[in-house]
């Protein structure tokens, strides 16, 4: 495993970091035990940092971290986010719900995480979703800024969604807010509005967490497009374009990697990536996972040749 540091902060961030969210909802098929032991299993394989939020299973991610590493804070970096009251509605669900980010909910929600979490402070907190009205509301910022001067909070960042998009909101939350981080959902086939935030990214010294990198399975040398979880659900259409695609994406694997770790070491070509989210339900798949970051780095050829197909489609009709 390499690490890096998260924009301009103290934290060292592995190159691999896990996503949390598939180990503590409906899309998990174990147990707890089960999820407890990858948790552990990503820890000794060099994963120090991982990505949940208050609402992925209410509050069952936080938990399992909690339990994970409640003997071990210093040694990983817990992210989670704030934003869906599922308290007070059960339809609230990180996709969908009320939302709320009024300086006396984040405070509500900032402590019952830090209890789940079993610990007294939080490494990096994340406005979950953040809408335009979100990012221009200075109490919310006032109240996260406390937050840190508190102790309670470490940083604070933003994550982008539930879909693709919202350039505006991502732009503003660096340049205005000062966002540690700006977490967003991007991948080979799904760069914009992602590849615009690098170069503010770089300048405002924000650390950019790529989210589903591996588009829903297509990039990790699967045969069929997952489900459960993912947002927005993907069409037929959507599944074939994606698979043809991908068979024009044979030449990544250099040197004997997968296309999982290929399209890892892609995006770690960016300067402005500390981590990378991946998702993984068993010990091969993250062992596979978390071996990317050893294996060689494209050349700027290859990466020019990457942006070149993206821009042709692959020679693939749109859906």
């Amino acid at each position: 495993m390499k690490y890096r540091r998260v924009g301009d902060t103290e934290l060292e961030a592995s190159e691999i970091g896990l996503a949390v969210w598939p180990l503590s909802t409906d899309a998990w098929r174990g147990s707890d035990e089960d999820a407890l032991a990858l948790l552990r299993k990503a820890y000794d394989l060099g994963v120090n940092f991982f990505d949940t939020a208050d609402v992925d299973g209410r509050g069952r991610g936080e938990e399992l971290l909690g339990r994970a590493f409640g003997g071990d804070r210093e040694m990983v970096v817990l992210a989670t986010k704030v934003g869906y009251d599922f308290y007070n509605d059960p339809a609230a669900d990180g996709v969908s719900g009320t939302r709320r980010l009024d300086a006396d909910y984040v405070r509500y929600a900032v402590e019952r995480s830090l209890e789940r979490l079993g610990t007294s402070f939080i490494d990096l907190l994340q406005v979950h979703h953040p809408t335009m009205e979100s990012v221009h509301d200075d109490a919310l910022w006032q109240t996260l800024e406390s937050l840190r001067g508190e102790g309670k909070v470490r940083y604070v960042g933003a994550t982008l969604g539930p879909d693709v998009g919202h350039h505006d909101e991502g732009v503003l939350a660096m340049r205005t807010r000062g966002a540690t981080t700006l977490s967003i959902p991007f991948n080979l086939f799904e760069q914009d509005p992602g590849r615009k935030f690098f170069t503010v990214a770089l300048e405002y010294q924000t650390g950019i967490l790529v989210r589903n990198p591996h588009a829903n399975g297509v990039l990790d040398d699967g045969t069929a497009v997952r489900a459960g979880g993912y947002y927005p659900a993907r069409s037929e259409a959507w599944a074939r374009e994606a698979l043809a695609k991908r068979a024009g994406l044979e030449w990544i694997r250099k040197e004997g990697m997968t296309m999982g770790q290929a399209a890892l070491k892609a995006y770690l070509w960016e300067e402005a990536v500390p981590s990378v989210l991946v998702e993984a339900s068993d010990a091969a798949k993250l062992e596979e996972l978390c071996a990317a970051p050893e294996k060689r780095d494209f050349a700027r050829e290859e990466i020019a040749e990457l942006a070149e197909q993206y821009r042709r489609n692959w020679d693939v009709p749109r859906a």
